[in-house]
């Protein structure tokens, strides 16, 4: 065998090399070809970072409450005299009441301090009923500081649908929330927790989904909100208010790929379709020419159209 023979090839093989040779290069390529024409959506991770938050500062509470229940839990079984237990409350908010001033109404240091350690950890008070539900509080002793507190009860901030106070009189939802009126592109997380049926988290994803779209045009985008209902919104509509004017608009003339990405309305084939359309033809003279574009619907343009400008 002479060395010519080693680089003697059929025709098949060499057919199958130059297509190994092919596969080789279009693997390398590939990356790049990848980075350039693919663009990732961008993520939005703070509902999920809030809802960590609150958890762990949940766990931290009652962590620091369960310590000083295991420490505290024979004295806050046995009185020393057994006798009946006589507090002297006066109004006052639970919050942040300092020690002294618990003891000064009748309560046990160590449930002061049971208190206090639960606020340290990131332990709030927002309603008459969480202080009854710290496990040294005794029912004896919520019972008579209740009347004093100055919060609101759950039960008064969300009654049952159609629930009368007394035989004769409107329904609590009519008589508590028929003058409410709120406008939805302005009001805060505490604005919103005064309509029916809307908590703390309700009102943060309400606030967090207007800041995404730029604001509100109708009460029905809520639906869009994570959890939202049907019944839930029926129950608030007629106290929105929607100042349309309010709405933060994106200049179609300048923005670019990632800012247009960032609206829920508007996929990542829409916005790179919007940016090559002004660069092919130049800047948009009206909203309206972004119907060039195969991918925007009647449907689509309706809906995106009061979030865009072209100064």
């Amino acid at each position: 065998m002479s060395w010519k023979d080693l680089f003697y090839f059929t025709r098949a093989q060499r057919n199958g090399i130059i297509l190994l040779l092919i596969l080789i290069v279009l693997v390398v390529l590939a990356p790049a070809v990848f980075r350039r024409y693919y663009q990732p959506s961008a993520s939005d991770h703070k509902e999920f970072l809030l809802a960590v938050e609150d958890f762990e500062q949940r766990q931290a509470a009652k962590q620091a409450a369960e310590e000083q229940e295991g420490r505290d839990s024979r004295t806050a079984n046995h009185r020393s005299d057994g006798g009946p237990l006589r507090l002297n409350p006066h109004p006052f908010n639970p919050n942040r009441l300092a020690v002294e001033e618990w003891e000064k109404m009748g309560i046990p240091a160590y449930v002061a301090r049971s208190i206090r350690n639960y606020e340290n950890a990131g332990g709030q008070f927002r309603y008459k009923e969480d202080l009854g539900r710290m496990y040294l509080v005794t029912q004896e002793m919520y019972s008579q500081l209740e009347p004093y507190i100055q919060l609101p009860s759950r039960e008064s901030q969300y009654p049952e649908p159609g629930a009368s106070k007394q035989a004769g009189e409107a329904p609590a939802l009519a008589d508590d929330y028929e003058n409410l009126r709120l406008e939805l592109n302005a009001a805060d997380t505490t604005g919103l927790m005064k309509l029916y049926g809307i908590g703390p988290v309700f009102s943060r994803r309400i606030v967090d989904y207007r800041e995404k779209l730029g604001g509100y045009t109708s009460p029905e985008q809520l639906m869009e909100v994570y959890g939202m209902d049907s019944l839930r919104l029926a129950g608030i509509r007629d106290n929105l208010l929607i100042d349309s004017s309010l709405t933060r608009k994106i200049n179609i003339n300048r923005a670019e790929w990632a800012e247009l990405v960032r609206h829920p309305y508007i996929s990542s084939n829409l916005a790179n379709s919007i940016v090559a359309i002004r660069q092919q033809h130049g800047p948009y003279l009206s909203i309206a020419d972004i119907r060039r574009s195969h991918l925007v619907s009647d449907e689509i343009f309706e809906k995106i159209a009061p979030y865009l400008s072209v100064e």
